[in-house]
């Protein structure tokens, strides 16, 4: 049996010692993944603020000023906290309340809520840590408020700018601001099988720039709008136009409306108070207008314009025709024809106007009818984009209403 087995092999400590010299070490890839390169952060707070201060250096006492129902000596916080804390809700683009209230305590927001909202905290009563009110506190708040009273922050913000001269740029022809309007759904909630809708109807002050700022809005109450359809936009039009009338009795107004509105209520409301406007024309819903407009225009071959314009794709080439005093629902209007010729697309639009049209004038109307487009994006970035709209913030009507006026000052 031992025959096969060999003997052990002594060890020769000289080739096994340890030699120092200048060979390169064995390189081992760090473990975990490679750390990314930190951005530099943008002082959003800072810009934040700033703006807000040169803007509007009375926001934080107009939101104090609203009704506050509570006893102050047992308040921890201030009203504009509160309503700083719905605003912040939008800014951070969570779309719900709780992806909010998750991390509201967390890092530097607490202390940079009470800086821009310029709350005192006394931490001999309310301790050293600082905090943000949580979200069912805020609804709680804004449901005890009137919605009439929170609706005039918005337009208070675009008074002052307006005050400003910052705004003055975007008027057509250096006279008649600009007023978008359109519908959209607001909020989108359901029980049971039974639906609900929150319809709203907006109106938005169009500036230079592409600047697009709300100003007003009105409540639809829809209760399942394909078979109980109680309020609609044009009911909404109705309070709409007298609340903006009531509130700028003086003020040039040029409405920029979608073929909705085209409509003989519409029209005599305009002329009743003085306002311009620039409304999207559709065939089917003014046929005989429609047919007589092209006919007028044929027999008018001196009105034309062309011009061109960047888009998307490159240059977009226009050519412009209208015809003048076409009975449309028993008013004398006007009617423009717009062909755009673009890379990859052609594109006719059709308005119905009271504006005086001339060559000179149909650019500056032209592009006044195509910025009524920039709300639609807006509705679309709201939705889309973070900031909740349709979402379902809460399910009390009044602070629903205040939380979408707080997402316009958003």
């Amino acid at each position: 049996m031992d025959t096969g087995v060999q003997t052990a092999q002594t060890t020769d400590s000289q080739r096994n010692e340890t030699v120092s010299g200048d060979h390169p070490r064995i390189h081992r890839k760090p473990a975990g993944r490679k750390p990314r390169a930190v951005e530099k952060i943008p002082p959003i707070l800072d810009m934040l603020t700033g703006v807000t201060r040169h803007c509007w250096p009375e926001l934080n006492r107009w939101l104090n000023d609203l009704t506050d129902p509570r006893l102050e000596a047992m308040c921890r916080y201030t009203g504009a906290h509160i309503w700083w804390e719905v605003i912040m809700t939008f800014l951070t683009r969570g779309g719900s309340r709780n992806a909010f209230d998750e991390n509201r305590n967390m890092g530097f927001l607490p202390e940079n809520i009470q800086r821009i909202c310029d709350q005192d905290w006394n931490e001999e009563r309310l301790g050293e840590k600082r905090t943000v009110t949580c979200s069912e506190n805020a609804v709680h708040h804004t449901n005890r408020i009137d919605t009439s009273e929170v609706a005039q922050i918005p337009l208070k913000m675009v008074r002052r700018l307006m005050g400003m001269r910052m705004l003055d740029a975007g008027r057509l022809f250096g006279s008649w601001w600009c007023i978008a309007m359109d519908g959209t759904l607001q909020q989108r909630a359901g029980k049971k099988g039974r639906k609900r809708w929150r319809m709203i109807l907006e109106a938005r002050l169009i500036g230079p720039c592409g600047i697009e700022l709300p100003l007003m809005v009105e409540f639809l109450d829809v209760h399942d709008p394909v078979r109980d359809k109680r309020d609609c936009e044009l009911k909404g039009f109705d309070r709409l136009t007298r609340r903006l009338r009531t509130e700028f009795p003086r003020l040039s107004i040029c409405l920029l409306l979608d073929g909705l509105y085209a409509v003989e209520p519409v029209f005599s409301r305009c002329k009743d108070y003085g306002w311009k406007f620039i409304i999207t024309m559709k065939e089917g819903r003014q046929p005989t207008a429609f047919n007589e407009a092209i006919q007028t225009m044929l027999l008018s071959p001196t009105h034309l314009w062309k011009g061109k314009r960047m888009g998307e794709d490159g240059m977009v080439e226009q050519t412009a025709r209208w015809s003048e005093q076409v009975p449309v629902s028993g008013h004398p209007l006007n009617v423009i024809f717009l062909g755009e010729i673009a890379p990859h697309a052609a594109t006719l639009w059709v308005w119905v106007t009271n504006l005086r049209l001339d060559a000179e004038r149909i650019p500056s109307i032209v592009a006044g009818g195509q910025s009524r487009f920039r709300q639609e994006e807006n509705f679309n970035v709201l939705k889309n984009n973070g900031y909740g709209l349709e979402h379902a913030f809460c399910t009390q009507t009044t602070a629903s209403k205040n939380y979408h006026i707080m997402l316009m000052v958003s």
